[in-house]
């Protein structure tokens, strides 16, 4: 009866041990509370072997005690087991709770990563700020300065644009002052000559006058000499004509026709040009504009010609064959012209 038991035991025995066996996991990472459950399991068939391999006899007259022994070890083997199942969950859980342990550990490492990383950016995007800033400010200064050389190129440009018309204008001025001095001078020849022609003319007109009036009576003789009007002659410090015989012998000209069948001047001080202004009040008026502005006044109130020219020779002595006084007389008669 008792080979019996320890038979059902060493059966009921083995049975755990082949299960904690097939548990034992593949991969060779046996826990230590599984290897102490495999050696008390062995250890309890070793001493249940032990007990078969004793003598009959003694197991029969024994049986009580060795069923109790049987149990009290088997109920020892299960305190075992639970004791060393509780040290193994107890083994498990701290394992668990190391893990656990380790990953948090784990995580507040990346989180710290993290955040390092976090603050890394945060200080990249706020040099990546600054830089920006300091490169709007730098781009905006070389635009400005850009701006800058860009109006100073301008003004230099229009500075020398400027120049370089002045220039032309002052060839061209000089050109055109050439060919006027040229035409003037061709003018005041022309002029010059007509004047010795009309010299030449007015005083046999004037010799044939004076042999009339010796015919005439001493009375009548004066009268006519404090009557005769101004010549243009004594006008000119020399013994010419009156000034109608020398504007009549001026319109006889045929050369100069065309410059006295010009349009009337309305107003001689606007028709003068700046430059022949310039050059009357030089060489006709020994450079006193006072003078010079008196003189057009003086002609402007004269009611004619002639007025205007006894007004002018009153003071003045020019001479007739100059071409600027020959220019003046010429804007002088178109003031009063028809």
């Amino acid at each position: 009866m008792q080979t019996k038991n320890l038979i059902k035991i060493i059966k009921a025995e083995a049975t755990v041990l082949v299960s904690l066996i097939e548990n034992l996991p593949d991969d060779g990472n046996v826990q230590s509370y599984e290897v102490d459950m495999l050696i008390n399991k062995i250890q309890a068939l070793n001493n249940i072997a032990v007990h078969l391999s004793s003598d009959n006899a003694d197991i029969e007259s024994d049986n009580a005690s060795a069923i109790a022994a049987e149990e009290a070890a088997r109920k020892a083997a299960e305190e075992e087991e639970a004791r060393l199942f509780a040290e193994a969950e107890a083994a498990k859980r701290a394992e668990e709770l190391e893990a656990e342990r380790k990953a948090a550990e784990e995580l507040a490492r990346k989180a710290a990563e993290e955040e390092e990383r976090r603050i890394a950016a945060e200080e990249a995007a706020r040099k990546a700020a600054a830089e920006e800033e300091a490169r709007k400010i730098a781009a905006a200064e070389a635009a400005k300065r850009a701006e800058e050389l860009e109006k100073v190129r301008r003004i230099a440009i229009e500075e020398a644009e400027r120049k370089a018309a002045a220039a032309e204008e002052a060839r061209k001025a000089a050109e055109e002052a050439a060919r006027k001095a040229e035409e003037e001078t061709k003018k005041a020849q022309s002029l010059a000559d007509m004047f010795a022609d009309n010299t030449a003319d007015v005083e046999q007109t004037y010799n044939a006058e004076n042999e009339q009036q010796a015919e005439s009576s001493a009375t009548t003789e004066t009268a006519k000499t404090e009557a005769k009007p101004s010549t243009l002659a004594d006008k000119f410090q020399q013994n010419t004509p009156s000034v109608n015989d020398v504007l009549a012998g001026l319109e006889k000209k045929a050369n100069l026709a065309s410059k006295f069948n010009s349009r009337p001047i309305t107003n001689l001080r606007k028709a003068i040009k700046i430059n022949d202004r310039i050059r009357f009040i030089n060489e006709l008026f020994d450079h006193d504009s006072q003078q010079y502005e008196l003189t057009i006044d003086d002609i402007e109130n004269s009611k004619d010609i002639n007025e205007a020219l006894d007004k002018l020779f009153s003071s003045r002595r020019w001479n007739q064959e100059d071409e600027t006084t020959v220019d003046f007389l010429e804007l002088v008669y178109q003031r009063f012209k028809a």
